[in-house]
């Protein structure tokens, strides 16, 4: 075949049979079969905990050391870059939308090699606590198992609040936020189409070997490679109840206390928090199988209260760009700091070979 011909084969072939083509370029070894993606509704979710069961299968690992990657919450600014990009390419040369979607498949495929490559597994396991771009998951991880992990919002804030100290109301909004975004998916064409599995934190806890034999077999991993009675008594690692001096949130792994309950985080709650979770959020609460606290008597001033709430609530609208913010721009510092301490200490080791 002359180079013209395979060059025009190559022209006329469409962007999904090139796709299936394309060998892992570069990293040496194939694509993972099942890469997983597990994307909390919020901080303080669970994710540390279903990704560490996962991890108790032989085929899984974690990408060391980026274990939150963060690589979805920020695909729209690639998807920015593909439609400017293709700004540039003429209609005349035949070049329509599926070209665009190649495009962001194939940058998906290079963060997938990254991870894996961090991984040291066959199946490697990605987890982040967020579910920002959910809804463009399925272009850019087209062959991925997707995992979405719930929890109890009233536990969730709680969670937060003894953790990072988090504004009571601030992480009502946030973990609505969350949760309309993974509703807005699942209805959605591409929700409906695209193999993903709801998990639900309380769940694992209470029924652990029924939910684990689902995930593993969403997964097409062997449920006989997994060890269910270790995993019941997976210690525990980042709780908020159990902390360290009795500050500090312990990211280490203990033994799980016979008293341990994660799932009665908001019993103390009083009737205020309730009305107020529930004005904002029961719809999203209800729609993930959770029960909201309620009372027969109706009471107008409830109504009242939670009008004027929601006033004040616009400012954590506001604020949550600016908390964003100032949490990467703290981060730039640390690695500066890192960066120029490492320059240091690379020059002393320089002057040391020189003497």
């Amino acid at each position: 075949m002359s180079i013209l011909n395979f060059a025009a084969e190559r022209r006329d072939m469409p962007p999904e049979t090139e796709q299936a083509q394309e060998s892992d370029a570069g990293s040496g070894a194939s694509e993972p079969v099942r890469p997983v993606f597990i994307l909390g509704i919020m901080p303080r979710c669970g994710t540390n905990f279903l990704s560490d069961l996962l991890c108790l299968h032989p085929d899984c690992g974690s990408p060391n050391p980026i274990y939150e990657d963060y690589l979805l919450a920020h695909v729209d600014l690639l998807d920015k870059y593909v439609k400017r990009v293709s700004l540039h390419w003429n209609p005349e040369w035949g070049v329509d939308s599926t070209y665009q979607n190649s495009l962001k498949r194939h940058l998906g495929h290079a963060m997938k090699t990254f991870l894996f490559r961090q991984a040291s597994a066959t199946v490697f396991v990605s987890k982040t606590p967020q579910v920002e771009n959910l809804d463009q998951f399925p272009t850019f991880f087209p062959k991925a198992r997707l995992l979405i992990l719930v929890r109890d919002g009233r536990a969730v804030i709680e969670s937060g609040i003894n953790t990072f100290r988090w504004p009571w109301e601030w992480a009502l909004q946030q973990w609505t936020r969350g949760a309309r975004k993974i509703i807005d998916f699942e209805n959605s064409i591409d929700g409906m189409q695209f193999p993903h599995l709801v998990v639900r934190y309380e769940d694992l806890v209470k029924n652990l070997e029924f939910e684990m034999q689902k995930i593993l077999e969403f997964i097409e991993l062997n449920i006989d490679d997994y060890d269910l009675e270790y995993a019941s008594q997976l210690p525990v690692r980042g709780s908020s109840t159990l902390k360290s001096g009795g500050d500090s949130v312990r990211w280490d792994v203990m033994a799980k206390p016979n008293a341990f309950d994660p799932l009665s985080r908001f019993a103390n709650w009083s009737r205020a928090k309730h009305e107020r979770y529930n004005w904002v959020a029961k719809t999203e609460l209800e729609y993930f199988g959770y029960q909201p606290r309620t009372w027969n008597s109706a009471n107008w001033a409830w109504t009242v209260w939670n009008r004027i709430l929601d006033i004040s609530a616009i400012r954590y609208t506001i604020s949550v760009p600016v908390y964003e913010a100032l949490k990467r721009w703290k981060r730039q510092k640390r690695r500066n700091r890192l960066d120029q301490q490492l320059t240091v200490d690379v020059k002393l080791e320089d002057g040391d070979r020189e003497c």
